[in-house]
């Protein structure tokens, strides 16, 4: 059986609280991904300490913690200078060390551009510089384990057609997390691994199945630019589970809006399709009761879903509700 996780503000303390209780009401041990923000809590020294004291109070209060730091979000005129900003991972490492915690979430992403500015790297140039890196960075994270996960479609706010972050990475299609594999093998990285984002992998999947659907219509669209002929190749249709299989330790679930068959609708693709992602399950379309098959019994699956109207983060009642509705598919019988 999967373990569960929550997600929360780690400079917040009022929403650390309302995970774990709900992790405790839940019958479940308090295992939490730290949400991190860079200017206002890593990267500066009172925040951090902040930060450190919230986590302290949590212990004193629930008990024991499993705690995994994810990297603070790419800044946009940062990581569309420099090709990966690895500052803010070495940031996020400094503070797993003194907060405890065991793993570090990482995005997989290299040489981004906004919007439909021109691209500056080919795949193979972007994933050998991303696999340099993180190969460096394993070493000065060493025990701590690197996460990487999938970006899908970079949407930014507010979320439209032409505010977003593209990237020769951004999809970390199946074929794409085989060859990452064999990679680490390869140079003996045992403290990385790739995990998926179910959210992201629907944007992706949607884009994947367009432009197979319209090729003409997409073929000079930037939002599909990380879309290759040789991708194309290798798959007719994908489904947002198909980027996800019993190897990875970790899965961020959210519920989106998955398009099947978009030769059911016009050639430019919705913006939902593009763009939805935290919703709480049963908000989108996604068929969790499959689910469960493509998970490995020792996984941990984070609920990574935003507050429903009418709630805010420090009350998340959709993020628990979700959390429910997991577990109940993971309890059917099969």
């Amino acid at each position: 059986m999967p373990a569960f996780a929550l997600k929360g503000a780690v400079v917040d303390y009022p929403q650390l609280a309302d995970r774990a209780a709900a992790l405790v009401r839940a019958g479940l041990p308090v295992v939490l991904e730290l949400h991190t923000f860079g200017p206002r809590d890593l990267q500066q020294d009172r925040a951090r300490a902040a930060c450190l004291a919230n986590l302290d109070r949590l212990r004193a209060e629930y008990g024991p913690l499993v705690l995994t730091v994810h990297v603070p979000l790419q800044e946009v005129g940062r990581v569309t200078r420099l090709d990966f900003d690895a500052d803010q991972v070495l940031d996020a490492i400094a503070f797993a060390r003194n907060a405890g915690a065991k793993d570090v979430v990482v995005h997989r992403y290299w040489g981004l551009v906004y919007g439909d500015a021109p691209q500056r790297a080919s795949r193979a140039e972007a994933s050998d510089g991303f696999n340099a890196t993180i190969a460096r960075l394993a070493r000065q994270a060493d025990p701590i384990r690197l996460l990487v996960e999938n970006v899908g479609h970079y949407a930014l706010l507010p979320r439209d057609r032409a505010s977003f972050l593209a990237g020769p990475l951004d999809h970390f299609f199946p074929w794409e997390i085989a060859a990452f594999r064999t990679f680490l093998d390869r140079e003996r990285i045992a403290n990385v691994t790739p995990f998926v984002d179910v959210a992201h992998a629907t944007l992706s999947a949607n884009l994947f199945n367009w432009r197979r659907t319209y090729p003409a219509e997409t073929r000079d669209d930037v939002r599909f630019s990380a879309i290759l002929d040789e991708d194309l190749e290798r798959a007719d249709r994908l489904h947002p589970f198909d980027f996800v299989d019993p190897k990875m330790p970790w899965l961020h679930v959210s519920d989106s809006r998955f398009y099947p068959d978009p030769a059911l609708a016009p050639a430019e693709i919705p913006l939902d399709a593009l763009t939805s992602e935290g919703l709480e399950l049963g908000a989108g379309n996604l068929p969790w009761a499959d689910l469960p098959r493509h998970v490995g019994e020792t996984a941990v699956l984070v609920l990574e879903v935003d507050p429903s109207v009418g709630e805010s983060h420090q009350a998340n009642g959709a993020q628990h509700r979700s959390l429910q509705a997991l577990q109940r598919q993971f309890q059917a019988p099969r």
